[in-house]
């Protein structure tokens, strides 16, 4: 696998950290990311098959990829061809596909397959993967298969990549949904990271002038060009860790970490215990009609905003602050329906 599509050095573009390696996937020039993403989505695809099927031989692994979307050319897998993608996928992406024998008919599996299931960015590349395949295999019912779109942003994603991977300070103008007027002025920022959050990607930079940390929505950026000038990236910088103590992208500053508890009624716990609102979720009590769930996050805007949107479904008890701004909020929305 190219060196490349990795990226093994501290800047982050989209980032998955644990104990045993880390992944970085950064973005490249527009012919790189061809030849990259060629790559990258055999790594997946070998990957997902052998998910899908548990274990498997490597002739079933051959017939499939005979009759994959992607073997657009009708290559052939050789064995050592399989076998190069095996070791790349362990070095580059931390996934182990181990042999159960050396006979002939020997399966192949993934080893470590409770680690690859906590990998947030590879769970979201086979997310993906599985997706683009099913419509690539299903044109003629992809009329009946509605996706969500991204509303836009995308375009800036190759220049702001090579920013992270060299370390350059970027120019850019920015239209905030906060301010009554488009500012026009040229803003200059020392990328961090990139997120992707509620079908938008967002960007964490820091001033050049105090280090302070800023976002920004890249759907709303409207020129965007790269510095000639170099930044120190900050090695005590992780992008997982920054983001680990709140919901979403915002962080209001004044929010810090706390115990957070909330109740769910009737049918939603079930939404909540298969789609937690954040890693550090717990159940506490089970009621007849209710389950209480434990966090410890900053609750800042994304988080209310997110409580809200269900209504009467979740009620907050702690922290005595929170379920105050949520019962001031409710009488006013009520207000609005007098």
């Amino acid at each position: 696998m190219d060196s490349t599509v990795a990226a093994t050095d501290s800047k982050v573009c989209i980032s998955y950290e644990n104990d045993f390696h880390t992944l970085r996937l950064t973005l490249l020039s527009y012919k790189e990311i061809c030849m990259a993403d060629s790559t990258l989505r055999k790594y997946i695809w070998l990957i997902n098959t052998i998910l899908d099927a548990g274990k498997i031989t490597f002739k079933e692994i051959s017939d499939k990829w005979d009759n994959s979307t992607l073997n657009y050319k009708g290559t052939v897998l050789s064995k050592r061809t399989f076998h190069n993608h095996r070791q790349a996928i362990l070095t580059e992406l931390g996934v182990d596909i181990q042999c159960s024998s050396m006979r002939e008919n020997s399966q192949y599996f993934i080893a470590n397959q409770e680690e690859l299931e906590n990998n947030e960015v590879l769970n979201w590349l086979t997310d993906s993967m599985a997706t683009e395949t099913l419509l690539l295999e299903n044109k003629a019912i992809s009329d009946k298969i509605l996706l969500e779109s991204v509303p836009g942003g995308r375009e800036w994603l190759p220049t702001l990549s090579q920013a992270l991977r060299d370390n350059l300070r970027i120019i850019f103008q920015y239209t905030s949904f906060n301010s009554a007027r488009n500012n026009p002025s040229d803003r200059i920022l020392e990328p961090l990271c990139l997120k992707l959050f509620k079908r938008r990607w967002y960007m964490l930079g820091q001033t050049v002038e105090s280090s302070k940390l800023l976002i920004f929505a890249l759907d709303r950026i409207t020129k965007l060009e790269l510095s000639s000038e170099q930044f120190v990236y900050p090695k005590d910088f992780s992008a997982k860790d920054y983001f680990a103590n709140f919901y979403g992208i915002c962080s209001d500053g004044y929010s810090k970490p706390t115990r957070v508890i909330l109740k769910c009624y009737r049918e939603f716990p079930k939404y909540v215990k298969s789609l937690p609102l954040h890693p550090s979720q717990e159940e506490l009590e089970h009621g007849e009609d209710f389950i209480t769930f434990g966090y410890y996050m900053s609750p800042a805007y994304d988080f209310i905003q997110e409580i809200m949107s269900h209504g009467d479904d979740i009620e907050v008890l702690t922290p005595v602050w929170l379920r105050n701004l949520l019962k001031e909020k409710s009488a006013s929305l009520a207000a609005l329906y007098k």
